[in-house]
């Protein structure tokens, strides 16, 4: 991998705020209209998730009726344009770059599809230039910001003063379920909002980390484990409950080659922005890795103030340990992230 690097990193949310009491409550709520009395097994999912808040495009009136699958994603492109400008804007300017600048367009999502999609519709409002190479990259889930990262990189590798923009924008409290079964009520308590910005370039910049390394692993027995199916009532999204074994079994023998590569040790990397696919994800790689309660505390962070914003979270996570973790130079970094497959994702990044 070349020594590309980040040149500019924003995050941000949609407007609308919800404790996680409030969404319980809502919940509880909206199942005892229609007779349902588990309240007890539902507080009690919400209350472990580790989440506190979470933002949305929607207000609450949005679930008071059955949303077809049309109508959330039409609601999704509704928002996703402008919110996405928004932040694409403010990471640009606070890199001083002009949308003009950029080359390559890689935009991430799993939550809402459309023709012409999000890379032709920011594009044209952002006045990106009309030999602008774009890539869109669909349906891969909570680690698909490191295939958009590595085609940023394989985009500008070799191309001095290049440019490439990664834009992960997943809005998944559109697909919120609201029923009584299991799974439902383990992604309702967990999932939201979010988007990320990456800029990534080639050149001796000093703006944010480089990107030194990644490596990808998919157990093909456990495709079944985690799923985000269509249905006629919005995407269906399913994290089986084996999921945190599974990875806290495989993560160790995963990271090592990434490691060894690189002649490092897992204690030589100071900084680990791990994926919260949920709390009990965190907590069991945690043990494995053994890293301490400092290192794991930005995951932790992100998932108690902003939830699973599926493909964006992880840069939320970087973003954190950018802005509170004061990375010196030379200091090492892992990103991790977990999705269908089981698939898990890793890249080596220093300062």
């Amino acid at each position: 991998m070349s020594t590309s690097q980040i040149v500019s990193l924003q995050t941000g949310v949609p407007d609308f705020c919800y404790s996680q009491e409030q969404i319980t409550e809502f919940y509880v709520n909206r199942l005892a209209l229609s007779g349902n009395r588990r309240h007890r097994s539902i507080r009690t999912v919400m209350g472990y998730s580790g989440v506190d808040h979470r933002h949305s495009v929607v207000d609450a009136d949005f679930f008071t009726e059955e949303r077809t699958t049309q109508e959330r994603n039409d609601r999704y492109m509704e928002e996703a344009v402008p919110l996405g400008e928004r932040v694409i804007r403010k990471g640009l300017a606070k890199s001083g770059v002009s949308a003009t600048d950029i080359d390559h367009f890689i935009v991430v999502s799993c939550t809402g599809f459309n023709v012409p999609g999000l890379d032709l519709l920011l594009a044209h409002r952002l006045g990106m230039s009309p030999h602008l190479n774009r890539t869109q990259i669909f349906g891969m889930g909570c680690y698909a910001a490191f295939p958009g990262i590595r085609r940023a990189i394989d985009s500008i590798n070799n191309k001095p003063n290049q440019l490439a923009l990664v834009l992960c924008l997943e809005l998944c409290t559109l697909h919120l379920p609201f029923d009584d079964a299991v799974e439902s009520v383990v992604s309702t308590s967990l999932f939201a909002d979010g988007v990320a910005m990456t800029l990534i370039g080639n050149q001796d910049q000093t703006a944010g980390p480089q990107l030194i390394d990644s490596d990808t692993y998919c157990d093909y027995q456990t495709l079944d484990h985690m799923t985000f199916m269509v249905t006629d009532h919005g995407f269906r999204m399913y994290l089986s409950t084996y999921v945190s074994d599974v990875l806290a079994a495989q993560v160790r023998n995963f990271i090592a080659p990434l490691l060894k590569r690189n002649q490092l040790n897992v204690s030589d990397v100071k900084f680990w922005a791990i994926h919260p696919g949920s709390k009990r994800i965190v907590e069991y790689l945690q043990e494995q890795l053994q890293l301490s309660d400092e290192q794991v505390r930005p995951s932790l962070d992100v998932l108690r103030d902003y939830g699973n914003m599926s493909s964006a979270t992880v840069m939320f996570v970087l973003d954190h340990i950018n802005q509170f973790g004061e990375p010196r130079s030379g200091d090492y970094g892992v990103m991790m992230a977990f999705g269908p497959g089981l698939t898990m994702e890793s890249m080596l990044v220093r300062w």
